[in-house]
């Protein structure tokens, strides 16, 4: 960008445009002693494009301040208070005529208000299981349990990982005329016709639980819960699996069997845990390597000693991307890797005989359950991923 300095709106224009031109999935405007600083996450990592850090750079306190004031203005919020985080949200369309809804966030720091917007494009909203990632065995595992008239289904892992996205993609998959589903989120993130989505607000008492409570005298089949986050929650959810409705809904844990182990610190009795959850999995969201500039190497010593340990083929070569116009640093999209735990008699009996959760894992390799490990290092052998994008969600 060149010439007169950028007014608030059209750097926020101009911001928008390259954010939705390189997919990034946030905006961070990070406010410095002397200006701004701006960064895209661009498939899971953040970075400094330098379509948007020269710009930056130029903004001085008083543009930095209008451009914020003008953003909260878009997403609904006040602009008198600047000593409170708040949240708010708009839609907006680019230049493809594409809509876009937009998340905003805004947090009190020392120097300023840091402002974080979050970019969902309406037109990749209509993910089905089949695209996330899912090998054959585990994406049947899962239709099983979503074809049960009733049980608890939990999806988990790290804040990022794309549970929102897979719980999403089994709603379409069980939406119909036939059925009524009920969802309480928060936020409400992606908007599904035919399904009757509620937002939290705490501030008027409309919690998880609360939410849950209305959804059982709506005369529901099927029931999602954003988050278990408390153990009125997992309690309620659990009741309503076990009388006569599918539940799905997310835990923070890092793998399958760890959820189990945490239903048991809610409060939950393992002889409930075990007759309300049918399927628990875990995931993580690994980069694509771009397949216009990937090309084979031999791995490092150090490399091929810990692959060895995780069970990787001896001398398999392996995959990596230099870099190049079509995508960032040679990566392009990001693609799951999943533990899927379906819960059998014997895992049922290892939960009532207060099993921790390595026995549970143990019975769960035993019966040929892949890994998060396991699963990535498939997509490791095939050329998918790299080796350094594996080691930063799972460890070798």
């Amino acid at each position: 960008m060149h010439g007169d300095p950028l007014t608030a709106p059209d750097l926020w224009q101009y911001l928008l445009t390259v954010a939705c031109a390189q997919r990034a999935s946030d905006i961070h405007l990070e406010p410095t002693s002397t200006g701004l600083c701006c960064r895209l996450r661009i498939d899971g990592v953040l970075s400094q494009p330098a379509a948007v850090s020269a710009v930056a750079a130029a903004v001085d306190l008083g543009t930095r301040e209008a451009l914020c004031a003008h953003i909260k203005v878009y997403a609904g919020m006040d602009i008198a208070q600047k000593r409170l985080p708040q949240d708010g949200r708009f839609n907006f369309v680019d230049n493809a005529a594409h809509t876009w809804d937009c998340r905003v966030s805004t947090l009190p720091t020392v120097h300023g208000e840091k402002l974080v917007a979050r970019l969902l494009s309406q037109q990749q909203t209509d993910w089905d299981l089949t695209d996330l990632g899912y090998s054959p065995d585990q994406l049947q595992h899962l239709l099983e349990a979503l074809a049960s008239p009733n049980g608890l289904i939990l999806m988990t892992g790290p804040t990022g990982c794309g549970k929102t996205r897979s719980l999403h993609s089994c709603l379409r998959r069980l939406n119909a005329d036939s059925v009524n589903i009920c969802a309480v989120e928060d936020p409400v993130e992606m908007r599904i016709a035919g399904i009757q989505q509620v937002q939290i607000n705490e501030k008027a008492g409309l919690t998880f639980v609360a939410a849950l409570r209305a959804f059982l005298r709506q005369d529901p089949d099927i029931i999602m819960v954003g988050e278990i986050r408390d153990d009125l929650t997992a309690t309620v959810s659990a009741q309503a699996a076990q009388t006569g409705h599918l539940v799905l809904s997310t835990l923070h844990t890092n793998d399958a069997p760890s959820a189990l182990l945490r239903l048991t610190h809610m409060g939950l009795a393992p002889l409930h845990i075990r007759s309300s959850v049918r399927l628990v999995t875990a995931q993580r969201l690994v980069r694509r390597l771009c397949p216009l500039c990937k090309e084979t190497i031999t791995p490092t010593y150090e490399q091929s000693t810990r692959l060895a340990r995780s069970g990787f083929p001896t001398g398999k070569r392996l995959s990596i991307a230099r870099g190049c116009e079509a995508c960032v640093h040679g990566y392009l999209g990001r693609i799951g890797i999943f533990q899927v735990l379906p819960i059998t008699k014997r895992i049922g009996d290892a939960l009532t005989q207060n099993a921790d959760t390595e026995a549970i894992a143990a019975i769960a390799s035993a019966q040929g359950l892949k890994t998060l490990l396991q699963s990535g290092l498939q997509l490791l052998e095939d050329g998918i991923t790299s080796y350094d994008e594996l080691a930063r969600h799972v460890q070798l």
